[in-house]
């Protein structure tokens, strides 16, 4: 169920090393998001469930989703719409160069940071905060909202506690 379509923008030509390093972290990206599959089908399957895997979007600078048209101003995403993680390659030398965040580690927690939203809507918690969206103000919804965010970077850290204790991936 992998999309290994890797849109790119035609009015920029990439030069040989950009490709090669968008090539280089296209494959991280999707060995991190195996992995992801792989802790998320056994926890989903110890709670009786089944984890329904999404499908991976890498683009460079702009896509279109489910939820409308996205640039690399938005980062990663998932889309509960069309249930997708959306990777923009772009990102990886933005974690680098502009949060100073080098190393692997940062990269696989974007993807599983984005792959937690995936598990709030499979758990039905996208579907309440829709629900709670429409009852609050715009200022309490904001309360809300970042609950969801540190939600999914806790689910992103579940993912690196499990992934270690079954692939010990971690130096």
């Amino acid at each position: 169920q992998l999309q290994q379509d890797l849109q790119q923008q035609p009015q920029q030509e990439m030069s040989v090393q950009q490709k090669a390093a968008d090539d280089n972290e296209a494959k991280f990206v999707k060995v991190v998001l195996a992995d992801t599959e792989d802790v998320w089908t056994k926890l989903f399957s110890n709670m009786g469930k089944t984890y329904t895997k999404p499908t991976l979007v890498l683009f460079r600078d702009a896509t279109t989703s489910g939820c409308g048209n996205a640039s690399s101003s938005s980062g990663p995403f998932h889309c509960p719409v069309d249930h997708d993680v959306y990777i923009d390659l772009s990102f990886a030398q933005e974690l680098k160069e502009k949060f100073n965040a080098s190393g692997d580690f940062a990269m696989a927690y974007v993807v599983a940071h984005e792959v937690g939203h995936h598990v709030q809507y499979l758990l039905g918690i996208t579907q309440k905060m829709e629900r709670i969206q429409q009852q609050v103000s715009e200022t309490e919804y904001n309360k809300y909202s970042v609950r969801l965010e540190l939600q999914a970077d806790f689910y992103a850290g579940v993912w690196a506690h499990y992934d270690q204790q079954m692939k010990n991936v971690i130096d």
